[in-house]
């Protein structure tokens, strides 16, 4: 006689024994703990990238001042403008005509836009900068010299201010 009823097997399925691993390893809490530091390393991970491509992209860790101080520029033919924060080797100028964007360094102004033509701003532009104090300067330039140009607005007014 055959009995038809299966006998169950007293060895157990491969698929039981991983599912049952896996299950011991979830309620065990060892699960909790590899996750919780893996997303810990996934965050200073990401911080830390975020860092780096922030200062590549800033040429530095501190991120470059976005505004400028305007300087009105009297006592010349042409009344222009200089825009410029001390400490940054960023310059602009404008006049009724145009602008032209430099750098500074150490003192001396070079416009690498500019093309020896003197109807892009109506002047030639300077070529050095002296600092009398946090609010005005002066600047030489070909066929002329000593032209103080003084700070437009009250320094330091166009900045956030913390109110406590």
């Amino acid at each position: 006689m055959r009995n038809s009823d299966p006998k169950p097997s007293s060895t157990p399925r491969h698929g039981d024994e991983s599912t049952r691993a896996i299950k011991d390893f979830v309620l065990s809490g060892r699960f909790l703990v590899y996750s919780f530091f893996s997303t810990i390393g996934l965050c200073v991970v990401v911080v830390i990238g975020s860092i780096v491509l922030n200062a590549i992209n800033n040429r530095g860790l501190i991120p470059p001042p976005n505004t400028l101080d305007r300087y009105e520029c009297a006592g010349f033919n042409v009344p222009f403008t200089l825009h410029y924060l001390h400490g940054t080797d960023r310059i602009q100028i404008k006049s009724s005509l145009g602008l032209l964007e430099g750098t500074v360094r150490q003192n001396q102004l070079d416009w690498a836009s500019f093309s020896k033509d003197s109807s892009m701003l109506g002047f030639l532009p300077p070529t050095d900068i002296s600092f009398e104090d946090a609010k005005s300067l002066r600047i030489n330039g070909p066929g002329y010299s000593d032209i103080r140009c003084a700070i437009s607005v009250e320094h330091g007014s166009h900045r956030r201010a913390i109110v406590q």
